[in-house]
């Protein structure tokens, strides 16, 4: 009979199945941490993707103009949408007048009006372009400047924007300071907005948004 104990192969043996067991378990971990980390950070661009339309869609939604006769022309409502192209991705942007609450109406005594713009721009230390938004409380004769504007996300692909007027016509660019489309806002715009998240993928996210007060004059 053997004595108690065990020889120096058995623990080698024994050491060598632990070590395959514990890589097996360390490479399923590992992949299933890389799994959550991917899931999370996809739920992380679709959230923010998600509320910055939703934002959007707001303001646009307050969208106003205004052509009453003896108003100071040092004052510009309107909306201005600018197109650029850049490889496979639009770089777009949008400035309008927009009232703080979009439902309410200048005679109803809530009609505070706001310059509101949306942009690309490359930010120092950012990923790729980033979005930025300018607020302006001071409404005057240039809707393309003035205010405060603040980052609202990097890792931006494109921003995109499609105007339609009353017949459902669509077209690029809209300017309502000039041209034909002069005191006039588009009754639909479609909103393309394009991240990408830190693992390269790419995501999109579309919004209709119908402006209540494309038909009503200030």
């Amino acid at each position: 009979m053997r004595k108690g104990g065990f020889t120096l192969f058995e623990i080698l043996m024994t050491l060598a199945i632990m070590s395959v067991v514990f890589s097996l378990l360390y490479m399923t971990f590992n992949q299933s941490m890389m799994v959550m980390a991917n899931a999370s950070d996809r739920a992380e661009v679709i959230q923010q993707g998600r509320l910055i339309l939703e934002r959007m869609t707001a303001e646009l939604k307050g969208s106003f103009i205004s052509n009453k006769g003896g108003r100071p022309q040092a004052f510009q409502y309107g909306l201005i949408g600018q197109t650029s192209r850049a490889g496979d991705y639009f770089q777009d942007r949008l400035d309008f007048t927009s009232l703080a609450h979009p439902y309410a109406s200048i005679q109803e005594g809530r009609g505070e009006i706001l310059e509101i713009g949306y942009f690309l721009d490359h930010e120092p230390g950012g990923k790729g372009l980033t979005l930025f938004r300018r607020q302006d409380e001071a409404v005057d004769g240039d809707l393309l400047r003035g205010g405060r504007k603040l980052a609202v996300c990097d890792g931006v692909r494109g921003l995109s924007f499609l105007f339609f007027d009353r017949q459902g016509r669509k077209q690029k660019e809209w300017n309502s300071s000039e041209g034909d489309k002069r005191h006039e806002l588009p009754a639909r715009i479609e909103i393309i907005l394009t991240l990408e998240d830190s693992h390269n993928q790419i995501h999109t996210f579309r919004s209709q948004v119908f402006l209540p007060l494309a038909g009503e004059r200030g």
